[in-house]
């Protein structure tokens, strides 16, 4: 008799494990798991504060004056471009060399003129580690690129909401803690993380975060992967 008991209690929580649509940690975990794993966070290429003649928009190499700047403003703003370029050749993502280039017309039309520069651009290490991907489904489309780091990994769905109707779909909102797994040596860069306050607070050892699930004919989904 104690055998048939906990077979049929068995049976019944293989059911109930086997059922997608379920509102369950298990079921939440695994949705919010199947998209973030694939939007892991990444650091935008910094701008320069130097444009060079015909140089499109986001084009490499970035420059920066080379030569302090006389005015201490213009300094400040020649430093704040220099901390994360420099913090980025520090971890191997970028070079960077002195060179000059012809500076685009200025706002008043201004004719070119040489500049004295440092010039960034990726190392081997940056390129394979820059992503440009297809933008997500978004009203604003353009492409999401940068030096994208770890994999988000959901620890454990602390609580969510009893499942209820929303512009005629079933949503429960869910809060959980994740990290970042295998995350690349350069993410561990201490000038990177103080260049890159993002990405500090990315790197800690658990996070919290809030997601609405969908409930689909497939199963539960996250509102961003419908």
């Amino acid at each position: 008799m104690r055998t048939f008991v906990i077979l049929a209690a068995s049976t019944v929580m293989l059911a109930s494990c086997s059922n997608p649509k379920e509102a369950n940690k298990g079921n939440f975990q695994h949705a919010i798991n199947d998209w973030i794993e694939k939007s892991p966070p990444c650091l935008s290429m910094p701008d320069g504060s130097v444009t060079a003649a015909k140089q499109a928009r986001g084009e490499l190499p970035v420059y920066v004056e080379a030569d302090p700047a006389a005015q201490p403003y213009s300094e400040e703003s020649r430093q704040r471009h220099l901390a994360p370029l420099d913090a980025l050749v520090n971890a191997g993502l970028l070079k960077s060399s002195r060179t000059e280039v012809d500076q685009g017309q200025g706002m008043f039309g201004s004719d070119n003129k040489k500049v004295a520069v440092i010039a960034y651009d990726f190392t081997e290490k940056g390129k394979s580690a820059f992503k440009e991907e297809e933008a997500q489904k978004s009203s604003f489309g353009g492409t999401r690129s940068g030096f994208c780091y770890g994999k988000p990994e959901v620890d454990e769905v602390t609580q969510f909401t009893q499942p209820g109707d929303m512009m005629g779909m079933t949503i429960s909102q869910v809060s959980y803690k994740y990290h970042l797994a295998d995350l690349p040596d350069w993410a561990k860069n201490p000038k990177v993380k103080s260049a890159f306050p993002d990405l500090a607070r990315n790197t800690a050892e658990s996070l919290d975060a809030k997601a609405a699930l969908v409930l689909t004919n497939d199963g539960w989904k996250h509102e961003k992967a419908i």
